[in-house]
């Protein structure tokens, strides 16, 4: 369901291009910003800068991935930079108190896991807004993360976790294995398992899932736990490859998930998308951010140049969208 909507019978006489084209509408954005990149920056395309972008794609890939859950519902989870923040200072002081990499990645999924199920069953349970009650989490979390840093970031962590952040394996980063993983299980999920469809389902029509019988509590709690977890593994991913922690660590995080997810095509009224579209725009994010960066643009010019990338294919999906199902 979330990742193969039916498509009418006049439009697939079409040829598969344009359904191809709707599932990734940025692929061709990503294909032609890459080519260009490549030729005008020396260097682009060298093993050790795609290596740099990879990492810096892992935790924004798993981040948005999580979010991805969330938008398929219908809703939007605010929460997910303060949540990685906060991991990442409990996570990085739980390195150095107790010199272990693995137990701090642990509390640092934990610490996600946590929020996230708190969101989910608020939000589910007690019909709270997401909007409202993530923003809301968004302010506190942050707030608890600057009390017990005193606004300072959380360093002299073990050497392990540089060693693994920064390591490969079979010539791929460490951090890139995992977020391929974290793509395959999020894309089985939700293409097979019940509860996956049932997300989908929900966000597609809910007052006809509840009708029809769907967990539609169920399926909102275990979206909201998703985002919060993978949130949670996204702050590890950070922590091992800068060798610190910090209460402002995913400031950044929420807005390039929201548009890697946008970008990817999943639609802000739920019910269309998935993980592989998320994927393919987290590609565009990081490519683009990476490219504007080595061609020394200011951070107001990076910026201008992101938001009319966003708003771009967000009216490149819509008109696809429309043409698919019949309704430009």
């Amino acid at each position: 369901m979330a990742d193969l909507p039916t498509a009418p019978p006049r439009v697939m006489r079409r040829g598969v291009s344009l359904a191809a084209l709707l599932k990734l509408p940025m692929l061709p954005v990503l294909l032609v910003a890459f080519l260009a990149l490549s030729v005008s920056i020396d260097g682009f395309v060298s093993a050790a800068n795609l290596a740099n972008m990879a990492r810096l794609f892992a935790p924004l890939a798993i981040a948005a991935i999580g979010l991805t859950f969330v938008f398929l519902l219908g809703e939007i989870d605010l929460s997910i930079g303060s949540v990685l923040s906060l991991a990442s200072v409990l996570g990085a002081l739980t390195m150095r108190g107790t010199a272990s990499v693995w137990l701090g990645v642990m509390v640092m999924v934990a610490t996600g896991a946590l929020i996230g199920a708190l969101n989910g069953a608020v939000i589910a349970w007690f019909r709270f807004s997401a909007f409202v009650y993530t923003l809301g989490v968004l302010v506190t979390a942050r707030a608890i993360a600057m009390l017990i840093t005193g606004g300072h970031s959380v360093g002299r962590l073990p050497f392990g976790a540089l060693r693994f952040g920064r390591g490969t394996f079979a010539g791929l980063p460490w951090l890139l294995w995992i977020a391929i993983a974290v793509y395959a299980a999020a894309h089985l999920f939700l293409r097979q398992t019940v509860i996956g469809r049932e997300i989908a389902l929900v966000g597609a029509n809910r007052r006809a899932a509840v009708f029809a019988g769907l967990r539609v509590r169920r399926a909102r709690f275990t979206g909201f736990l998703v985002s919060g977890t993978l949130a949670g593994l996204a702050a590890s991913c950070i922590v091992l490859r800068l060798g610190s922690g910090g209460p402002i660590l995913g400031d950044n995080i929420l807005l390039m998930a929201i548009a890697a997810v946008v970008l990817g095509g999943t639609s802000v009224f739920g019910g269309e998308g998935g993980a592989f579209r998320t994927v393919t725009g987290a590609l565009v994010v990081v490519t683009l951010d990476k490219g504007l960066n080595l061609l020394g643009l200011a951070f107001y010019d990076q910026a201008i140049v992101m938001g009319l990338v966003i708003v771009l294919g967000s009216a490149l999906g819509g008109y696809l969208y429309r043409r698919r199902t019949g309704r430009a």
